[in-house]
């Protein structure tokens, strides 16, 4: 354990500033520093009773155990009792050490901590993004139409629209417009398409060709139709012929 020697000490004379601790006490405190120093600072350290009091130049036993008792109660050491012919053991509560075992402890442990959440939120974008492209991917291998040059049209008219200003379809619209297209013949569809792509337009609509015939049947049959008794006429014409003939005779 790497202590700072003077850090420790200044850290005590200023924790002594706002906590009470006996003479006896705080003698006690330095001559375990002392010895905790002097065995390179081991995180425990083992002294039997007289040793100290000789330290501590006592002639009472129960004088060092009350000082003693006074600095396991300021949380300042940690005392274990030795067993049977065994002297105790002491272990130092340092000031700089702690902080500082503190300070690395949350390093270390805000490092794991962000490391496994920063790998938990790569891994959920990834899968995320995976998702996204296996949708899209299904998408785009379902066809619209089972008919393939319709299918083929149909993606061109698609492109199309997309190349146009504000011409991109959405979904609905595309739905939309495969009901239409599915309700008349493929290969109707496929010149309706067509004629869109060439025209630019926006949706599709009947043949030109067809939409003209159209408009000239319709011209057509605006013409009043005249009824003819055709037989009434070949009576007419028997008569006027009849008239010839008895003229010439006279």
């Amino acid at each position: 354990m790497d202590v700072n020697y003077l850090a420790e000490i200044i850290a005590f004379e200023r924790w002594l500033e706002t906590n009470y601790l006996p003479i006896s006490s705080q003698l006690l405190w330095y001559k375990m520093m002392n010895l905790c120093n002097r065995s390179g600072w081991s995180e425990w350290v083992t002294v039997d009773n007289l040793r100290l009091m000789a330290a501590m130049q006592m002639g009472r036993e129960a004088t060092l155990i009350k000082a003693r008792d006074e600095l396991i109660k300021a949380g300042r050491i940690v005392y274990q009792k030795g067993k049977k012919g065994s002297p105790n053991r002491y272990r130092m509560i340092y000031f700089t050490c702690k902080n500082a075992v503190k300070s690395e402890v949350q390093r270390v442990v805000k490092s794991e901590v962000y490391q496994a959440v920063k790998s938990e939120v790569q891994s959920a974008d990834i899968y995320k993004q995976k998702d996204k492209q296996n949708i899209k991917k299904d998408n785009k291998e379902k066809p619209y139409f089972e008919n393939e040059e319709l299918e083929k049209t149909f993606c061109d008219f698609m492109k199309m629209r997309k190349s146009l200003k504000n011409g991109a379809m959405t979904d609905r619209a595309i739905m939309m417009m495969v009901k239409k297209l599915s309700a008349i013949d493929s290969s109707m569809a496929v010149k309706m398409l067509e004629q869109s792509i060439l025209n630019n337009w926006k949706d599709v609509y009947p043949l030109k060709d067809s939409r003209e015939k159209a408009k000239s049947n319709n011209q057509f049959q605006q013409f009043p139709q005249r009824e003819v008794d055709y037989d009434a006429l070949v009576m007419q014409g028997l008569q006027d012929m009849g008239d010839d003939e008895h003229g010439k005779e006279i």
